[in-house]
């Protein structure tokens, strides 16, 4: 069959598709290269039908899921593409669809910013409804990415996203409520997206707003990283850099330098290149910005027993070791380190919500943010004496 590639209303290319393997089999016509999603273009060649089948992909619900190969089992299906067919590949973190050649289907008509849509994907993927014949799985939780379970809600007119944690202690929903006072505290409104707590069927969840408009696209830092070659000498963090200032990203190293600081206060071992990166604005194709700081709830050894907290735990994305990542900052002048002073206690209040948590837990935590804190405040009084040295 053949497709267009739109991007909100922009003709990005013409592709055929078949629908038994759920891949581009052809890439017929290229309208608007500049218009196409960062992930179909290679570095060498531009716009791949490799590299747009990889995207597209990318789109869909990774099996790892939580719960997810129950419900393909549930809906007889094989593959989460077929999901991905079912609601012309929209989503909430960009413009991008699929529509049929002939079609005169328009995306102010279908998209999920701007248009009501079911919850019944959601509450499937949830494990809060069963699924029939009769649910409306036309839902933007079939382009939803990551492992936790979550959904897509409409709260008073806005779009959320409600994150469930892990089932050994439900403990993520709350790191991110953490993770968003850490925010308040030292960083500027626009640097972090923020999550609060909501409960349904006496289960704690996070919420968290959309951070984009219709206006705009968030291009994951794995493609934004792809545009380039690294150099053999080059390393991850100073490529991702690189990768920024050649796409024109503005204040990239200052806005990443935050995220960094910011997932060792609290322990992050799950900032992958698919969890942060920047948004740009689709019609002048401008790069507005590092993207705000976003899904932070795998952090303060959640999956962890608490005799393991405060173990070494491999952290990403540019070093394995947080030491050594937070080495990378070089400069912590935007740092108010005094706003830092007594943060673990509002920690222990959030996580004291936690009817899953045992105080044992609860203090070990805590002593571990104390010393985190520590570390950052000997890091600034370092920076600021090699400073003080070379003015």
């Amino acid at each position: 069959m053949k497709y267009k590639l739109m991007n909100k209303n922009i003709e990005v290319l013409k592709f055929l598709y078949d629908k038994e393997t759920h891949t581009i089999t052809k890439i017929i016509r290229v309208i608007h290269p500049e218009h196409a999603p960062l992930g179909s273009i290679e570095y060498k060649t531009g716009i791949t039908r490799k590299a747009l089948n990889n995207w597209w992909k990318d789109r869909s619900i990774p099996a790892s899921r939580s719960r997810f190969k129950e419900v393909m089992a549930e809906m007889d299906i094989h593959s989460s593409v077929e999901l991905l067919e079912r609601c012309f590949g929209l989503s909430l973190s960009d413009q991008y669809w699929v529509k049929e050649e002939n079609s005169d289907i328009d995306w102010k008509d279908i998209n999920f910013f701007e248009n009501d849509f079911s919850e019944d994907m959601g509450k499937l993927l949830m494990g809060q409804i069963d699924y029939s014949d009769a649910l409306d799985i036309f839902s933007p939780d079939n382009s939803s990415d990551g492992n936790l379970k979550k959904k897509w809600k409409i709260i008073n007119g806005n779009r959320y996203l409600v994150k469930g944690g892990n089932s050994f202690n439900n403990q993520e929903p709350f790191n991110e409520v953490i993770a968003t006072r850490l925010y308040e505290l030292i960083l500027n409104k626009e640097d972090y997206v923020p999550y609060h707590l909501i409960q349904e069927n006496d289960t704690f969840y996070s919420a968290c707003p959309t951070m984009i408009n219709t206006e705009e696209e968030l291009v994951s830092a794995y493609y934004i990283d792809r545009m380039i070659k690294q150099k053999g000498n080059d390393s991850l963090y100073h490529h991702f850099l690189e990768s920024c200032k050649t796409l024109n990203i503005p204040n990239a190293k200052m806005q990443i330098d935050k995220m960094i600081v910011c997932d060792y206060i609290i322990a992050n071992y799950d900032r992958h290149y698919r969890n942060f990166g920047a948004i740009r604005k689709i019609d002048t194709l401008e790069w507005k910005s590092i993207a705000p700081i976003f899904d932070s709830g795998s952090s303060l050894w959640a999956a962890q027993p608490t005799s393991a907290i405060g173990s070494t735990y491999k952290c990403k994305p540019f070093k394995s070791s947080p030491e050594e990542q937070l080495d990378l900052v070089d400069d912590l002048a935007w740092l108010d380190i005094t706003k830092l002073i007594g943060f673990e206690l509002e920690v222990e209040n959030i996580l004291r919500m936690n009817p899953l948590l045992d105080n044992a837990r609860i203090e070990a935590i805590i002593q571990q943010v104390r010393l985190r804190i520590e570390r950052i405040v000997n890091l600034n009084s370092k920076l600021k004496d090699k400073l003080s040295r070379t003015e």
